[in-house]
C-alpha cells in the first residue's frame, strides 16, 4: 500500500506570525494596563516627598510663607500635577517654638483606563510638625 505525505507546512507558515503578532499585542497591553495602574502609587509618593520637603521648610519658618507657597505650587506643577486638581492647606500664620504647624496637600488623579469612564482617585497626604523658631 502506498501512503500519501501530505505537506501542511504552508498553513504553519501562515499562523505562526499571526500567533506571535497577537501575543505580543497582549503583552504589550498587559503591559500598559499595569503601569497605568501602578502610576497613581508613584504620584501620591511625588505628592508626599514635596509635603515632607516643604513641612521642614514651615519647621525653619514658623508658617509657610507666600514665597514658599508659591515656590511649592511651581514644584508640584513641574512634576506633572494639574493645578486644578490640586488643593493645598497649611499654616498660614507665624508659629511661636513648639506650637503646632501642618501641611496639607490634595489631588484628584485621574485614572484613564481602556474600555472604563474616567475615574478620580483622592490623594490627600498631610504632614504635621511643630515650628522650629
Amino acid at each position: 500500500m502506498i501512503s500519501i505525505k501530505r505537506n501542511n507546512r504552508g498553513s504553519e507558515i501562515l499562523t505562526t506570525p499571526i500567533i506571535i503578532a497577537i501575543g505580543i499585542m497582549l503583552v504589550s497591553s498587559l503591559i500598559v494596563l499595569a503601569v497605568k495602574i501602578l502610576s497613581p502609587y508613584i504620584w501620591y509618593e511625588k505628592i508626599s516627598a514635596t509635603c515632607l520637603k516643604y513641612v521642614f521648610v514651615m519647621e525653619e519658618y514658623g508658617y509657610l510663607t507666600n514665597k514658599e507657597k508659591s515656590k511649592l505650587e511651581k514644584e508640584l506643577l513641574n512634576q506633572g500635577f494639574d493645578s486644578k486638581y490640586l488643593r493645598i492647606d497649611y499654616t498660614n500664620k507665624k508659629q511661636k517654638y513648639g506650637s503646632p504647624i501642618f501641611l496639607k496637600i490634595s489631588y484628584n488623579y485621574k485614572l484613564e483606563l481602556p474600555l472604563s469612564d474616567e475615574t478620580f482617585i483622592p490623594m490627600v497626604v498631610s504632614k504635621e510638625s511643630v515650628s522650629k523658631i
